[in-house]
């Protein structure tokens, strides 16, 4: 852009871009259809200054310094802003439309801009629907104004106009017709994805807490509102982080990038519980609705089928019949099942082999008090799922039990989402069918798309049998689905990687690690990722945390011992190796991580005799064969051929390796 063109978007009111239109005076941002873009405060920010440097190569001190006047802010955080503007933009899926990385200098925002001038055509419907879209109210269903969208919008020229002739006109109608267009339930009307977190529930006095009611509370009514279509509802994980009786309801909302925030109080005195709920608009603070419940213990069934209710009815008008029972699916009525369910959740959240141990029991537990009971057993499901890759569980131990208590949580709820994704998870990582693993993932998402295991499986699934790009967007889906997620983070950062995106893969990586400090395939994510880009002293340090935090999985000691083979430390490669033989004898090791630190000591052909055992023993490991470059030295191998075949896999090198 020249310096005049520059001058004129700075003076301008509306500035397009590509396929949208942005008003600099009311901070908004509209597709070219009429469909306006939730952006934060600093999100707007962040555009409007790209856009009014378009063309230019902007380095992260300009921007930094642009975005956070005369603050100490570290460089992820403009990498957070960027890829948040992208997905809001679309552009998420390496396009590289609107905003373009510039490795080891900054980002260039590359959509050509022009400014809009008064005799242009604005986005919005024309009439009653553009002055209602331009001052935030929705229309009422089965107006003239809600069967307008898409039509061409008004000139700057009439904007104003339209805007003062529709309030007159609803002041016109009646005080009753005005409050059904301003008040909150009508506004919340959503656009076709209304993303929304339900906070951990806070004490009402701290005397007698009940931290895992409180979490609990938040967990059952995310699993309440993922069935409604048209919501997408932010996972436990990613909320827990917000149990502090301080916390900002409205500052969650801006770092869980929702439109809604779902918070309240719970207090359990004997056989008593009492509750509060509200149901707050982000952007303004607004209360859409909020609720008092004081039952019997025995009764929160029905006070969260009630607050659920009423949320999803604020958010979602009109919901399907099978909608509105999924609302009330709480799973179970049986107190004594809901509360060992709710500590086993409490347990699985804390991502350690010990934890995991005590989550599993908890689950039984809770099956065994209510054998009805779905949710417990998509837990119970998920975390004998879990077990091989923390606990050096056999495959066939750890998957046969995932795939009985899914096909039961199945049978008990055949809408269930989550349900599917653990069947999904049988199909990829023990049956190795990958396109009935995919199938089954895509009809989980579609039956819950705030499903992060949905997500996150599609995303294996195209990755690990060549179709990366694909892959790369669901993990993209699935850290947007759950954006606080350390998991999430850390699988689309290492997806990054199989991209040639490296600066963004280790960031997201170590964004990660921010929050789950001790998420040990973080650690083995970054450990990798410094191995793939040549500086493996500095990787061996993670890869010792994963193996250290991960309670000696051989997910993460075989990556240790090869990577220390690679950096010729051939002794302490060689002792990683003895040890795993070792466990072997007395117990499940994975023998494809075995054969992994034996390539790295060049010992081929007994890491063929190994990975020969992890076939016939269904090593998940297994999986990674056609993307992972650490095999190499085996593929021209007759055998490795033969192997990677009756996968399915292609044995040829792969272009890129993810750091798994």
């Amino acid at each position: 852009m020249n310096p005049s063109e520059s001058v004129a978007v700075a003076a301008s009111e509306w500035i397009d871009f590509g396929d949208f239109s942005l008003d600099r005076v009311r901070r908004r941002v509209w597709r070219n259809d009429g469909t306006p873009v939730v952006l934060s405060a600093r999100l707007f920010d962040a555009l409007l200054f790209f856009v009014e440097h378009a063309g230019n190569l902007l380095d992260k001190d300009e921007l930094l310094a642009a975005l956070w006047p005369g603050q100490i802010v570290e460089e992820n955080n403009l990498n957070q802003i960027v890829l948040a503007l992208r997905r809001a933009l679309g552009d998420d899926r390496g396009e590289n439309r609107y905003i373009l990385t510039v490795p080891r200098r900054g980002f260039r925002f590359v959509a050509h801009v022009r400014p809009v001038h008064a005799a242009d055509p604005k986005p919005g419907g024309d009439g009653v629907a553009s002055a209602l879209a331009l001052a935030d109210v929705a229309p009422p269903p089965g107006s003239i104004a809600s069967t307008t969208a898409g039509s061409k919008p008004p000139t700057t020229g009439r904007r104003r106009a339209i805007v003062a002739g529709a309030a007159v006109a609803v002041g016109g109608v009646g005080a009753m017709t005005w409050r059904a267009f301003v008040k909150p339930e009508a506004a919340a009307r959503p656009s076709p994805a209304t993303h929304v977190a339900v906070l951990p529930f806070k004490p009402l006095v701290d005397e007698g807490r009940d931290e895992v009611l409180e979490l609990g509370m938040a967990d059952s009514l995310i699993a309440r509102l993922s069935s409604a279509r048209g919501i997408v509802v932010r996972s436990v994980s990613s909320v827990r982080r917000y149990g502090r009786t301080d916390t900002d309801p409205l500052r969650a909302a801006r770092d869980l990038e929702v439109a809604w925030i779902v918070d309240g109080t719970v207090q359990r005195s004997g056989d008593r519980v009492r509750v509060t709920a509200r149901l707050l608009n982000a952007a303004d603070g607004m209360s859409a609705w909020s609720g008092s419940f004081d039952e019997r213990f025995t009764d929160v069934f029905d006070v969260q089928d009630a607050i659920s209710q009423r949320v999803a009815a604020a958010l979602v008008p009109q919901l399907s019949a099978r909608e509105s029972a999924g609302l009330s699916a709480a799973g179970t009525r049986n107190t004594e099942a809901y509360q060992l369910y709710l500590a086993a959740r409490s347990q699985s959240m804390l991502f350690t082999p010990d934890a995991y141990r005590r989550s599993l029991a908890l689950y039984q537990q809770a099956v065994a008090a209510d054998p009805n009971y779905a949710y417990a057993y998509v837990g119970l499901a998920d975390l004998h799922r879990r077990t091989q890759f923390t606990s050096n569980t056999a495959p066939r131990d750890a998957f046969e039990p995932t795939r009985a208590a899914a096909a039961r949580a199945i049978e008990l709820d055949p809408a269930f989402g989550d349900a599917h994704a653990m069947a999904g998870w049988v199909s990829y990582l023990y049956d190795w069918d990958w396109g009935r693993a995919e199938r089954t993932f895509r009809h989980a998402a579609a039956l819950n798309p705030s499903c992060a295991d949905a997500h996150s499986g599609l995303g294996h699934v195209l990755t690990t049998t060549g179709r990366g790009a694909e892959g790369l967007s669901s993990f993209m889906r699935l850290r947007e689905v759950d954006p606080l997620s350390p998991y999430a983070n850390a699988f689309e950062g290492t997806n990054l990687l199989l991209h040639d995106r490296y600066d963004e893969g280790i960031e997201r990586i170590k964004r990660a690690l921010a929050i789950n400090p001790s998420f040990w395939i973080a650690h083995l994510f970054l450990g990798n990722a410094y191995v793939l880009i040549g500086q493996t002293e500095e990787g061996l340090p993670s890869l010792q945390r994963a193996a250290e935090f991960s309670g000696g999985s051989a997910w993460a000691t075989g990556p240790l011992g090869y990577a220390l083979a690679r950096a010729g430390r051939a002794d302490e490669a060689r002792r990683v190796l003895d040890g795993m033989v070792a466990k072997s004898r007395s117990g499940y090791v994975s023998p494809a991580a075995v054969a992994l630190v034996q390539v790295g000591l060049g010992e081929n052909e007994r890491a063929l005799e190994w990975l020969d055992k992890a076939h016939q023993v269904r090593d998940s490991r297994l999986i990674f064969l056609q993307i992972d470059h650490r095999w190499n030295p085996l593929r021209d191998d007759a055998r490795f051929i033969a192997l990677a075949r009756k996968l399915a896999l292609d044995p040829s090198p792969p272009r890129q390796w993810l750091g798994y």
